[in-house]
């Protein structure tokens, strides 16, 4: 994202304060990862309570985007109406829970202090939500689903009987037996050190990095499927349908499964072997990890990149690539373009996209 050279010349707190106004599109995780880059870059450190306030945010955030792709985006494959209704009524209880986790302060201000949650008014939101995920996509409250749902048998046999859009598509998909298509051999990303990264995102090489971003040669894949990967319904799932679309669309219901039912993910681990000056953040965002990069000289930024997962899975060899060209060997010409959309929706571009048939 070379959008982020808008920030060379600025003074930290700025660059903090003008960030999640330019990149507005999981703008919680792109503040959390700015607010790391920058801490480690000037070595100092948020106060007591910051790292877990937003690893919350950051979680709620990634819930409302997995729910807007369920609620809105995968009943128009079934050809039903997106449940509008409901998620205004995420946006809603977001927008408490943001409020009251953040509690009246700045989370994402470089060296935030103590942080001070309404967790009460946060927990009641939290609530909300799960039951609003209940009622309108497992059918049964999420933990139960994530209990009890723990591989194929039981994924098919909840989509006979749970009554959603969500349960309706994973039937469809079974039934028809498309639960394989858009396999590939694209692996997943691995765990990447930061002096390793911070060496690929270094120098003029960086733009070409960051535009098309490889790791030992080779494309990669971050996403929340890479995410779950040791979920006991997702291995089942990748031992008969590799990184098909139906081990996509569960793994985005084991994540809206374990984040609804109060679950999280850990706080990223402290970056470490980095020169002076040079910052360094990687966050689990919505779509898959999100990496920033900064290098700050006598309290200016100089140098700015953002690594953002779209990148990744949308290389022109990656696993959006590769997966509609394995869909269209697959697919009947019927279902091709509504397979494709949601296939790439799965994989989550985080924009509004084009789908141009040949």
């Amino acid at each position: 994202m070379r959008a982020a050279s808008v920030f060379v010349g600025r003074g930290v707190d700025e660059t903090s304060r003008l960030l999640p106004a330019l990149f507005s599109i999981c703008g919680t995780a792109q503040s959390a990862a700015c607010a790391g880059a920058l801490e480690q870059a000037l070595r100092i450190r948020p106060g007591p309570g910051v790292a877990k306030l937003r690893r919350r945010l950051v979680d709620a955030e990634t819930l409302r985007e997995h729910l807007w792709r369920i609620l809105l985006d995968w009943p128009r494959t079934l050809d039903e109406s997106p449940q509008t209704p409901s998620m205004a009524r995420v946006m809603a209880l977001f927008g408490t829970l943001r409020t009251a986790l953040a509690g009246g302060g700045e989370p994402f201000a470089p060296g935030a202090g103590g942080a001070q949650p309404d967790l009460e008014s946060a927990d009641l939101a939290l609530a909300g939500l799960a039951d609003l995920v209940a009622e309108r996509v497992f059918g049964a409250p999420p933990a139960e689903w994530l209990a009890s749902v723990r591989g194929f048998d039981a994924l098919a046999g909840w989509s006979r009987r749970a009554g959603t859009a969500a349960g309706r598509l994973v039937g469809w998909l079974v039934a028809a037996g498309y639960m394989d298509l858009g396999r590939s051999d694209v692996g997943p990303l691995p765990p990447l050190g930061a002096a390793a990264l911070e060496l690929r995102l270094d120098g003029t090489a960086g733009d070409d990095f960051v535009a098309r971003p490889d790791w030992a040669g080779e494309p990669c894949e971050t996403s929340p499927y890479t995410r779950v990967l040791g979920s006991a319904l997702v291995r089942d799932l990748s031992a008969r349908c590799g990184n098909g679309l139906l081990t996509r669309l569960a793994a985005a219901l084991v994540e809206v499964a374990g984040l609804a039912a109060g679950g999280g993910h850990p706080e990223p681990a402290a970056e470490d072997g980095l020169t002076a000056g040079v910052g360094l953040a990687q966050v689990p965002a919505a779509r898959g990890l999100l990496v920033h990069r900064v290098r700050v000289v006598d309290g200016l930024v100089r140098d700015y990149r953002i690594l953002a997962p779209t990148e990744w899975n949308f290389h022109p060899k990656g696993v959006v690539a590769a997966g509609l060209a394995s869909l269209s060997t697959r697919a009947e010409p019927c279902d091709f373009e509504s397979l494709a959309r949601l296939y790439i929706t799965a994989v989550d571009p985080c924009v509004e996209f084009t789908l141009q048939l040949n």
